[in-house]
């Protein structure tokens, strides 16, 4: 999760846009590694798009927003599976 706090106004929007474009990204990586990654290769893939959601979820929380109940859903999944549970 990114340490700094999150800017309020256009640049708090900046902000949760890039982090929002991350785990765009990662889920990205992830569907593509789901077909031909190793087990070990996921894994790692499932822990980028854990963090990306987790540094996104901060964001939110820091805005004042409120966490969508998917969000909060895939987070808890993805500790699930990883045994961060």
């Amino acid at each position: 999760m990114h340490g700094a706090r999150t800017p309020r106004g256009a640049d708090g929007h900046d902000h949760l846009a890039s982090l929002l474009g991350d785990l765009q990204e990662a889920r990205r990586r992830l569907d593509r590694g789901r077909d031909n990654a190793r087990a070990a290769d996921q894994l790692t893939l499932r822990q980028g798009l854990l963090r990306a959601l987790e540094a996104y979820a901060g964001a939110l929380a820091e805005a004042g927003a409120p966490l969508p109940y998917r969000l909060r859903r895939e987070i808890d999944l993805l500790k699930g599976l990883s045994g961060r549970g």
